[in-house]
């Protein structure tokens, strides 16, 4: 496994989530305080609906890297050119389908969330430079998958990141000019088309130093195509259930109540995001040691990386339990907290959902693309219908109680089996890793409970910021030392770290 590979596309992971969570961080605010709330509601609610415009990628930047790595791999080089001169077909098909079905969708968002938008000041303009916007990021997913299967990492690490910096800076600057809701889907236009621009420049450098041509072949086309015929109603379905709960509500619930559902839901789904590119950043390196048939090292890098990832979830869920209430109202304000069962809930999907997720990439990465697409259909069916029925009588607790349900299910149990039955999930890391939960959650409940008991002892309620830095501080010190003691790998990185960076270095400056 190449190393530096997997450093740069951890790197375009995690840097992309962890920008786009700073942007998060310091734009709703300056949204809460610049835009009308009724406004940024409704903004919040139809653009789940031109998420809609996004079921018309039926995934080819996911299908791009994996059939590219895994060709590089093979060292099939004439094949890389016609993969990626299909590519650049679909995504002209895609974003000409896309930007049509996003302003039939702009015409019928007033009936479908039963409200007049014209009443709301800029927002008929902003959907519409959206539309543009999201069928321009459809495209950029192809680029970076092209980019990622030709293991050209870095310039797709340096594409995301610079543009999200060039997203915060528009926004933030025609916020300030009063420009409404306008400013987000400026911001967003801006950015995609600067993902594009770098992304096509990169991809052609690398192709000309590797002599290899793009090579436009209608009959390539069509076999590459076939591959879409389960992603793309995988995507469809897919995409409307994720969006459902917010567009159903939206018919029974004020409009201020979804801004503060989309508050509470905001951390956790950026954080959700955060761990899970972790798995997302291992697809590139899997296909391609599948293409070179390195079984063992496929195996290894799962077991490896799992345990590390499953760690990651839990600490992450123990410290939303902890710390979520403060974090809410230091970030937006007092009264914006959900509260407690919604919360929970809301952490019990972000854990099992990372799980599943996980399994599912690695099951996607080693070619498993119609099962993958099958079982996602079925999930969105399911989640699509139960939503329907629950959301009207019993709200966002009833949503989602709904998708929790639907989570455990499909992404928990299902994927984890299935990757087990391709081969690549060992019984041994399935036995250890349930032994380690079976000491680590009940000991880390307790290491919560403990944390609140102390913040309360120390200080007073409304002193949020405190709270928040000895709750996360303690909370992370004692799970380390839980790790390290339950965990004889654990140990062993620590000390290899600590040599590292800490004791080498030391001795260097002594001799010196």
């Amino acid at each position: 496994m190449n190393k530096k590979i997997l450093k740069w596309n951890l790197i375009f992971q995690y840097g992309y989530v962890i920008t786009n969570i700073i942007n998060s961080i310091i734009l709703l605010p300056l949204y809460l305080s610049h835009i009308d709330s009724s406004t940024l509601g409704i903004w919040l609610a139809t653009g789940n609906i031109l998420a809609w415009m996004t079921l018309a990628d039926p995934g080819v930047g996911d299908v791009l890297q994996q059939k590219i790595a895994e060709l590089r791999g093979k060292k099939m080089f004439h094949e890389i050119g016609q993969t990626i001169g299909s590519g650049f077909i679909a995504s002209a098909f895609i974003l000409i389908i896309s930007v049509i079905v996003g302003f039939i969708f702009f015409f019928l968002i007033g009936s479908i969330i039963n409200k007049d938008v014209s009443q709301y000041p800029n927002l008929q303009m902003a959907l519409a430079l959206s539309i543009i916007a999201t069928g321009m990021s459809l495209v950029s997913f192809s680029m970076s998958g092209i980019n990622q299967g030709m293991h050209n990492s870095a310039h797709v690490a340096i594409a995301s990141l610079v543009a999200n910096g060039v997203f915060l800076l528009v926004n933030v600057l025609l916020l300030y000019l009063k420009f409404g809701v306008i400013s987000i889907a400026f911001a967003n236009l801006c950015r995609s088309l600067f993902i594009n621009i770098y992304n096509y420049a990169a991809m052609r450098n690398l192709l000309l130093k590797e002599k290899l041509k793009i090579i436009y072949s209608i009959t390539h086309f069509k076999s590459f195509i076939r591959i879409f015929s389960f992603t793309s109603i995988s995507r469809i379905i897919g995409g409307f259930s994720s969006s459902m709960d917010m567009i159903i509500l939206a018919r029974f619930i004020p409009p201020g109540m979804i801004t503060i559902y989309e508050i509470n839901k905001r951390p956790i789904n950026l954080t959700q995001s955060m761990i899970g590119r972790h798995s997302v950043a291992l697809m590139p390196l899997i296909s391609h040691a599948k293409g070179t048939g390195d079984m063992a090292g496929i195996n290894n890098l799962i077991t490896k990386q799992f345990k590390f990832y499953s760690y990651a979830a839990i600490f992450i869920s123990f410290m939303f339990c902890l710390v979520y209430h403060d974090l809410i109202t230091v970030w937006t304000g007092s009264g914006k907290y959900a509260g407690d069962t919604i919360m929970y809930l809301l952490v019990a999907i972000f854990f099992f959902y990372l799980i599943g997720y996980f399994m599912s990439n690695m099951a996607y990465a080693l070619g498993d693309i119609k099962r993958n697409s099958m079982v996602n259909i079925t999930r969105g069916i399911l989640l699509g219908v139960l939503l329907f029925f629950v959301a009207r009588k019993y709200g966002i607790i009833g949503t989602l109680v709904a998708t929790l349900s639907v989570v455990l299910i499909t992404d928990f149990f299902y994927f984890t089996y299935r990757l087990y039955k391709l081969g690549y999930l060992q019984a041994s890391l399935i036995k250890g890793t349930l032994h380690l939960w079976s000491i680590v959650v009940p000991i880390g409940i307790m290491l919560v409970w403990g944390c609140k008991m102390l913040v309360q002892h120390l200080f007073a309620e409304t002193m949020y910021i405190p709270k928040l830095i000895v709750s996360a501080g303690t909370l992370t010190s004692a799970f380390i030392l839980l790790l390290m003691a339950v965990d004889v790998e654990i140990r062993d990185t620590v000390k290899l770290l600590k040599e590292k960076f800490i004791l080498i270095p030391y001795y260097k400056l002594r001799k010196v």
